[in-house]
């Protein structure tokens, strides 16, 4: 009974207002990572829901109270655990300031959190979010949105666990419940605690300061660019006219000499006697030689020796290696959300194939990198390492294999990835057609260019202005599909249309390798791209 009236007790001083604001609990859960427990969370809302769309879309007041419960929760995990949790509840988010708001939460600690700190994030309508750490205003914002992306970790579709959401949407009244809330409500901050907050406040300012300030300077020099670059267009498009019209002025001076030519040409027709002139005769041409065909060996059926075998089990192991990584690279995009949080990190992988193509034993020591990053990656091996099969030439039933892919804001490609040499074993001195060899080459050119011109994309800006033009960029490839030089062959008068056929040269990279017949370290072709 005595327990019983605790509870109660409890479940009123929970209940209670905070700064005039009456809430009711509507569920408290504990929050566990790797199997340790970091915080007890509790939801408040003004009426209790089960349903996490209604409390989603509820313009009313609502709380969130975290009570730390770990000895020792470090800045870097605080961010990684928050940023992953963020993304994978919620869709990425265009609106600068949202995102900036959901940065600085997740990045906001300057030293370790210890058990009994307290988190408070509320939503109030005539305010907007405020969240306060130790009762110390740390950020507020007006976006009703930070507070719903940061509840939505707790009641989105991937939360920490199913009984986490399951008690958050729901009070129940078991034991595990009056535990929780008897742990949450022993849990308390020192105010000793609160000046060590007070001291993080002047150094996100100044960040806060240096941002605007950066967020200026990079407004003005875009604004400055693009007024530079309206001016260019607007002078072009006028020297422009101006040739149109010259050439139209031209053009009618020579129509009117022309016809005066031809009047005075029929004049002079009319009064001179026509003559006959017999057609000069054609030489006769020389017969062209008939087409030989080219003689092949018989290919070389002698033994192989040991060496000859182990290097060529080497070449073709490689080589499936060397696909798999050029195909699974080509496939992996930088995760938007750990972009806009400024993740980083090269993720590892190992793993086993087998002659079907099925991946097992994926591992990987990636601890220190984001959990975004190591999903994208893991995501991807999975997803197409199965579409690849082994050469049938390699011989076993399966291989080990390992990846690796380097997620920097600052590198746009990877490192790069030497194709195998074949083996003189494998060689051969066999020959193929002077037409095979060219109808092998053209359509290894065909597919080159349908590749890159899928990726070509008309900029939206460019299209409402119904700017067009023809951009033409001969580019080298070498043999393992990556372009080694590029040449302007003729560009539009607009900036961003012969940008956009450049990036989509740099996207399609790698490009399908040189086929090994050709025997050639370097293709050239030219992208022709119409914007029309």
């Amino acid at each position: 009974m005595g327990t019983l009236v605790k509870v109660i007790g409890w479940l009123l001083l929970l209940s209670w207002s905070l700064n005039s604001i009456a809430f009711t609990l509507n569920g408290v859960a504990s929050y566990e990572h790797l199997r340790k427990e970091f915080y007890i969370a509790a939801l408040y809302l003004k009426k209790t829901s089960s349903d996490a769309s209604v409390i989603l879309a509820s313009n009313q007041s609502k709380r969130m109270v975290l009570k730390v419960t770990a000895s020792r929760w470090s800045p870097r995990r605080w961010s990684a655990m928050w940023q992953n949790d963020i993304a994978i509840n919620n869709p990425y988010s265009t609106d600068d300031e949202l995102s900036h708001q959901l940065l600085i939460f997740s990045g906001f600690l300057q030293d370790p959190l210890i058990k009994g700190d307290e988190v408070i994030i509320e939503y109030v309508p005539t305010i907007g979010t405020r969240i306060f750490i130790n009762n110390v205003k740390v950020i507020q914002s007006p976006i009703s949105q930070l507070f719903n992306y940061l509840v939505n970790v707790w009641i989105g579709d991937l939360p920490p666990n199913g009984g986490f959401k399951n008690r958050i949407l729901t009070v129940a009244s078991d034991e595990t419940h009056l535990e929780l809330l008897k742990n949450m409500e022993s849990v308390t901050y020192d105010k000793s605690r609160s000046e060590i907050i007070k001291s993080w406040i002047q150094f996100t300012k100044d960040q806060e300061i240096a941002r605007v300030k950066a967020l200026k300077d990079k407004e003005k020099k875009e604004r400055q660019a693009r007024e530079k670059e309206e001016a260019r267009e607007l002078a072009l498009a006028k020297k422009e006219n101006k040739k149109l019209e010259d050439k139209a002025l031209a053009l009618a001076k020579k129509k009117s000499k022309e016809r005066e030519r031809l009047a005075a040409k029929k004049k002079k027709e009319a009064i001179a006697a026509k003559t006959y002139a017999a057609p000069k005769k054609k030489p006769k041409r020389k017969a062209l030689p008939k087409k030989k065909k080219i003689a092949s060996k018989k290919s070389d059926n002698t033994k192989k020796s040991k060496s000859e075998i182990l290097s060529e089990k080497k070449y073709y192991q490689n080589l499936y290696h060397w696909e798999l990584t050029r195909e699974v690279r080509k496939a992996i995009s930088y995760p938007a959300w750990a972009k806009k949080f400024g993740q980083s990190g090269e993720v590892v992988f190992n793993f086993n194939v087998n002659r079907q193509g099925k991946v097992s034993n994926l591992l990987g020591a990636n601890e220190d990198v984001s959990k975004i990053l190591v999903t994208e990656v893991k995501n991807n091996i999975l997803a197409i390492v199965p579409l690849i099969l082994p050469p049938d030439a390699l011989t076993g039933n399966s291989w080990n294999f390992s990846f690796s892919y380097l997620f920097d804001p600052e590198i746009s490609n990877q490192s790069y990835v030497k194709k195998p040499t074949k083996p003189k074993s494998l060689s051969g001195n066999g020959k193929i057609s002077n037409a095979q060899y060219h109808k092998t080459l053209s359509q290894y050119l065909d597919k080159v260019n349908l590749t890159i011109s899928s990726v070509i994309e008309y900029p939206l800006w460019s299209k409402d202005l119904k700017q067009k033009g023809l951009v033409e960029i001969e580019i080298t490839i070498g043999a393992d599909g990556f372009v080694k030089s590029s040449n302007d062959i003729k560009l539009s008068r607009h900036k961003r249309l012969n940008k956009a056929v450049r990036e989509a040269i740099k996207k399609s990279q790698p490009l399908p390798p040189i086929p090994d017949q050709l025997k050639l370290n370097t293709a050239t072709l030219t992208i022709k791209h119409t914007f029309e």
